[in-house]
C-alpha cells in the first residue's frame, strides 16, 4: 500500500534523484571529457598537487617556447659565423698567393740606378742640375753652397769623384771610375743633367700582367668580402639585428660603397687611407662650428695640411679627473713610456690607439700628444706608443686646485681618424681628411689631404658645416643575458664593433684602398713608397690571421678572434641543447602526472553513466508513483 507523502519524505525523495542526477552529469563529463571533474573541488585533496604541477607545467612550457626563439637566434649566430670563416679562409689563400710573388718587382726600381758621365768634355755638365733626396745640386767650376765643383775634371770619373765630395756621405751611394750609382728612388725632382748626352740611368720596374691581374683580383674579391661581412652582419633575427648590441632596431654595419672605384676614391690609399687602427677605425666624434669656432686651413707641405680651430682647445675632450681621488698619486716613466696611478680604475676610460694630450703645468716637459698603445686591466697603468715617448720621469701629487701641479687628460681625434668635411660651401675642399696629430693646446688638428683640394683659408663659424668622423659600427657594445631556466641562463655579447670583425675590415680595406702598388716613376720626379704592395699585404695577413685565431694575445679585447666566437657560440648552443632536452623530460613527466590525476578510465565512466540513468529513470518513476497518491485517491 502506498503511503501519503509528507512534505519531508518528497523533499527527501527529490534529493535523493537529484543526487542520481548529478552522478549521472559527472559520469557523462567524464565519459566525454576523460576528466574527474570539471572543477578542482571535485578532486578533493589532490586539487593543491594538480594545481602545482600545473603551474610547474605553465612555466615550463613558457621556457619551452621561448628558448625556441633563442634557438633561432643561436641558429643564425652559428650559421652566419660559419659564413664568414669560410669567406676568409678564401681570402687569406688569395694573399698567401699574392704574397708568395716577386712584389718587389711591382713596384719601381730602388736597388740599383745608376749614372754614367762622359769623358769628352766634362764642362759640358757645368749649370746643370742634379736632385738627390730632395735637394738640388748643380755642377759649377767653383766651391760652394749647392755647388758640385768640376772644374778639375778631366774626365767622367773627375766628375764622379767632385760627385763624392759634394753629397753627405750614403751607404747606398756607390763610386766607381765614371759611374755614380744610387737608389733610384733616391732621385727627387727634376734633375737636368739626366738629359745630357752619355748619362744613363736604371730603369724602373714595370707591372707585369700576372702581377697585375693578381693584385687586382685580390682587391675585387677584397672589397666584395666586406660587403658580404657587412651584410652578413646585419642580419635581422626575430625583428632585430643580433650584432647590434642594445641597439637591436637598426642595422649595425654602416657600408655604403656600392663599388670598388667608389670605395678607392674615398680611400685613395695616398692622402687618405683605411684607418689602420681600431680606434681610428672605430671611432665616432662630430664637432661643429659651436664647438670650434672659425676654422682655418692651411697646407703644410705635400699632401700635410692643418686645420686650427678659433676656440681654444676645440679638438679636445676631457678623459680623465686627475686628483687624489680620481688617480691618485701619478708616476711618470719615461724608461718604460708608461704613466701609473694608484687608484683602480683610474684609466678605465681610455682604450688602445687613442689620441691623448697631457696639459697643465704639472705635466712639465710630458705636456704634449701620445698614442696609447695600451691600459692595464686595473686601469692603474697607461703604456704609451713608443713613437710618442715620454719627456722625463717624476712623480706628481696632482691637485686642480694649484697650478703648478695641474695634470689633464685629454683626448681628441685617434690618429688615422678618417673626418668627413661635411656642409662646406666652397666645392674644392676635400670631403675627407685623415688625422696625423692634434697640437698641444687642442687648438690645431693635423691632417693629410689631397693637396689639391685643401686651400688656405679661414671658414666662418655656420651650422651649415661639421666635421664628422664615422664608424662603420653603428651598434652599441652592450651584451643580453638571456634566462633559459630557472636556473640557467646564456649571454650574447657579439656585436659586430668587436675586435675580430673591426680586424677582418681593416684586412680588407687595407687591401681594397687605392695605391695598392706604388706606380711613382723617379726618373720623371715622383716619389713614393716602394714598399707599399708588400707592407699592405702582410699587414692585412697578420689581421687575417689574428682575426681567425689570435693566440690569447688579444686576450684583453672582447672576443678577439673567430675561435673565440665560435667557441661561445657552440657553449651556448650545447647549454640550450641540454636545457631544452631537460625541459622536455620535465614536461612529459609534468603531463603524465597531471593526467594520471585528472583522467578517468572512460569505459568505466561509461558503466558508472548507464547505471546511473537507469537508477535516475526508476527514481523518476517511483516520485511520479508517489506524487500522484493522494489522500482523495486513498479514501
Amino acid at each position: 500500500m502506498v503511503r501519503v507523502p509528507t512534505y519531508n519524505s518528497y523533499m527527501n525523495m527529490v534529493a535523493q534523484t537529484i543526487d542520481i542526477k548529478s552522478k549521472l552529469d559527472l559520469y557523462s563529463y567524464q565519459v566525454t571529457s576523460g576528466l574527474k571533474s570539471p572543477t578542482y573541488s571535485g578532486y578533493g585533496m589532490q586539487a593543491h598537487t594538480i594545481v602545482s604541477l600545473e603551474s610547474m607545467l605553465g612555466v615550463t612550457s613558457n621556457f619551452i617556447t621561448n628558448n625556441d626563439v633563442i634557438q633561432v637566434e643561436l641558429n643564425s649566430y652559428s650559421t652566419t659565423m660559419e659564413s664568414i670563416q669560410d669567406t676568409l679562409k678564401d681570402f687569406k689563400s688569395l694573399l698567401v698567393s699574392a704574397s708568395g710573388m716577386d712584389l718587389e718587382n711591382a713596384s719601381p726600381d730602388y736597388t740599383g740606378g745608376k749614372i754614367v758621365f762622359g769623358a769628352e768634355n766634362p764642362a759640358d755638365y757645368v749649370g746643370k742640375t742634379l736632385t738627390i733626396d730632395g735637394t738640388t745640386y748643380t755642377f759649377s767650376t767653383t766651391d760652394g753652397d749647392g755647388l758640385i765643383n768640376i772644374g778639375a775634371a778631366t774626365d767622367g770619373a773627375g766628375v764622379v769623384e767632385a760627385i763624392k765630395n759634394t753629397l753627405p756621405a750614403n751607404s747606398e751611394f756607390t763610386y766607381e771610375g765614371d759611374t755614380f750609382s744610387f737608389p733610384l728612388y733616391t732621385v727627387d725632382g727634376v734633375s737636368t743633367v739626366l738629359d745630357v748626352d752619355g748619362v744613363t740611368t736604371g730603369e724602373p720596374h714595370t707591372m707585369s700582367d700576372e702581377q697585375y691581374n693578381t693584385l687586382k683580383t685580390l682587391q675585387t674579391q677584397a672589397f666584395s668580402t666586406m660587403q658580404m661581412i657587412a651584410d652578413v652582419l646585419n642580419t635581422n633575427v626575430n625583428g632585430k639585428y643580433i650584432y647590434g648590441g642594445g641597439t637591436s632596431n637598426q642595422a649595425p654595419i654602416d657600408f655604403p660603397f656600392s663599388s670598388l672605384e667608389e670605395f678607392q676614391s674615398y680611400y685613395d690609399g695616398v692622402n687618405v687611407t683605411y684607418p689602420s687602427s681600431a680606434a681610428a677605425n672605430l671611432s665616432n666624434r662630430t664637432l661643429t662650428a659651436e664647438d670650434t669656432g672659425n676654422i682655418t686651413l692651411h697646407l703644410i707641405e705635400g699632401n700635410q695640411g692643418s686645420i686650427t680651430a678659433a676656440n681654444a682647445g676645440a679638438f679636445l675632450t676631457q678623459a680623465v679627473d686627475a686628483n687624489a681621488q680620481t688617480t691618485g698619486t701619478l708616476t711618470f716613466d719615461a724608461d718604460q713610456n708608461t704613466i701609473n696611478a694608484t687608484q683602480y680604475g683610474a684609466f678605465n676610460t681610455l682604450s688602445a690607439g687613442d689620441t691623448l694630450v697631457l696639459g697643465g703645468d704639472g705635466a712639465g716637459n710630458n705636456a704634449k700628444m701620445y698614442v696609447v698603445k695600451s691600459v692595464s686591466e686595473d686601469g692603474k697603468t697607461i703604456t704609451l706608443d713608443d713613437s710618442t715617448a715620454l719627456e722625463e720621469s717624476f712623480t706628481i701629487e696632482p691637485d686642480n686646485t694649484q697650478a703648478d701641479k695641474t695634470v689633464t687628460f685629454s683626448t681628441s681625434y685617434p690618429v688615422g681618424t678618417v673626418i668627413e668635411m661635411n656642409g662646406f660651401k666652397n666645392s674644392n675642399i676635400a670631403p675627407q681628411v685623415q688625422v696625423t696629430g692634434v697640437s698641444e693646446d687642442g687648438t690645431t688638428l693635423y691632417v693629410t689631404a689631397d693637396p689639391s683640394r685643401f686651400p688656405d683659408m679661414e671658414i666662418e663659424a655656420s651650422k651649415e658645416w661639421s666635421l664628422d668622423a664615422s664608424s662603420y659600427y653603428q651598434g652599441s657594445s652592450l651584451s643580453t643575458e638571456k634566462m633559459i631556466s630557472e636556473n640557467q641562463s646564456i649571454t650574447f655579447d657579439i656585436n659586430g664593433g668587436d675586435s675580430v670583425f673591426e680586424k677582418i675590415f681593416r684586412a680588407l680595406g687595407e687591401i681594397a684602398q687605392g695605391n695598392l702598388v706604388d706606380t711613382a716613376n723617379p726618373l720623371e720626379g715622383e716619389t713614393g713608397d716602394v714598399n707599399t704592395t708588400l707592407d699592405r699585404i702582410t699587414e692585412a695577413l697578420d689581421l687575417i690571421q689574428s682575426a681567425i685565431y689570435s693566440s690569447g694575445l688579444d686576450s684583453s679585447e672582447n672576443n678577439s678572434d673567430i675561435y673565440t666566437v665560435v667557441a661561445k657560440i657552440n657553449s651556448n648552443t650545447v647549454v640550450m641543447n641540454n636545457v631544452q632536452e631537460t625541459q622536455k623530460e620535465v614536461q612529459a613527466n609534468l603531463e603524465n602526472s597531471i593526467y594520471s590525476l585528472k583522467n578517468v578510465d572512460q569505459t568505466e565512466a561509461a558503466i558508472k553513466a548507464l547505471m546511473a540513468s537507469n537508477n535516475l529513470s526508476a527514481s523518476y518513476a517511483c516520485l511520479n508513483q508517489v506524487m500522484n497518491v493522494s489522500l482523495l485517491n486513498y479514501l
